[in-house]
């Protein structure tokens, strides 16, 4: 509830704040042009304002709620500035200054209350590959970003575990970021537990923020890598870092090592498949070396980290310069994207809903 509340009275304080500048600096009669470059210059403002908590430097996390909650204030300023400004000039009326200012607080409350409901919706997101490598049919689920505690109530991630258990999936892939830094030792722990009720095998992957590498931005470390991995393993977690793992006769899995390792991260080189006649699923957390990882054979890559962008219009630019949300084909392979099951830092996601994969391989 702390961080819902937290981030309201930053929601509050950015409107405040908008709302004083533009007292300030008002003028009934701007020239159309000049007032449509202003609407266009606020909507740049509010995508820099989503981009820097998101993609920006670390050192700017204590300012990261305040930054996405002035993205909402002025994103919703520029929509209702945009509307007002038509119709007033449709109506030949002079714009005022309330009814434009009361349209944009209304815009901004009902974009704060659908970011965060769709921030606490977890969807199944099912998607069917058929190939000659397989001899019978599987289902797999893939669960990425999870980030627990860091964006969702607790109840929400029990509920989604439930949900997936009750699949009985031949197995089910953990792509990464299923803790951060922002998650406490009480709450990982909890959190592998519940994949330890999993009647089917759960595999683990790590994605760039599970090891808590830039806790000193979030208040410290809650819990060291020796206790993250004490708690998987004791809950029947496989942990995959560079290593195979054959989920069926004929049907393997790559965990891959975050490409944030560095030099701990294996060269795709050296990864020697062992079956090349088995289909092959890489489970990678960031989807930047598709390309690379078709080295080894893959035919499947389940990649998450880009929470489909998470906050509108991140989904679009991330398009234009790598890989967002969906699938990606390349040679005779193809790279799943998953929107994730949580976002990251505040509860808020104005992008796709969150998923987990449900997904079947079946002979062609």
């Amino acid at each position: 509830m702390g961080i819902f509340v937290g981030f309201t009275l930053w929601f509050l304080l950015a409107e405040a704040i908008l709302t004083a500048v533009q007292l300030l600096l008002r003028k009934k009669n701007i020239k159309p042009g000049i007032r449509a470059a202003v609407i266009i210059a606020k909507l740049l403002l509010a995508v820099l304002l989503a981009f820097l908590p998101m993609a920006g430097p670390v050192q700017l996390r204590a300012a990261q709620p305040f930054m996405m909650a002035a993205y909402v204030a002025v994103l919703a300023d520029a929509a209702a500035d945009a509307v007002c400004s038509v119709i007033y000039a449709i109506r030949k009326k002079e714009r005022r200054f309330g009814p434009v200012k009361t349209a944009s607080l209304v815009c901004g409350a009902l974009f704060l209350i659908y970011g965060v409901v769709n921030m606490e919706v977890v969807t199944p997101n099912y998607h069917t590959y058929v190939s000659d490598k397989l001899k019978t049919e599987h289902t797999i689920v893939f669960i990425a970003d999870l980030h627990v505690g860091s964006a969702q109530p607790f109840s929400v991630t029990e509920k989604t575990l439930t949900e997936v258990n009750a699949l009985h999936p031949d197995a089910t892939v953990l792509g990464g970021d299923i803790v951060d830094d922002y998650t406490t030792k009480e709450e990982m722990e909890a959190t592998f537990r519940l994949f330890g009720e999993f009647d089917t095998p759960v595999y683990y992957l790590y994605g760039n923020h599970d090891r808590q590498g830039h806790a000193e931005y979030a208040g410290g470390k809650k819990f060291t890598q020796q206790e993250l991995e004490a708690a998987m393993t004791a809950n029947g977690v496989i942990i995959l870092k560079d290593e195979y793992a054959e989920l069926a006769p004929d049907l393997l899995l790559l965990g891959r090592e975050d490409i944030t390792e560095g030099d701990g991260r294996a060269d795709i080189a050296a990864l020697t498949n062992p079956a090349p006649e088995k289909y092959l699923i890489v489970a990678d957390h960031q989807p930047v070396q598709f390309r690379q990882n078709l080295a080894c054979g893959a035919d499947l890559q389940l990649s998450g980290h880009t929470h489909a962008g998470q906050l509108f219009p991140l989904g679009a630019l991330y398009n234009l310069i790598g890989y967002n949300y969906g699938d990606y084909a390349e040679a005779d392979a193809v790279m799943n994207v998953s929107a994730g099951a949580c976002g990251w830092r505040v509860p808020l996601r104005t992008q796709a809903h969150c998923h987990y994969e449900v997904i079947t391989l079946r002979p062609e």
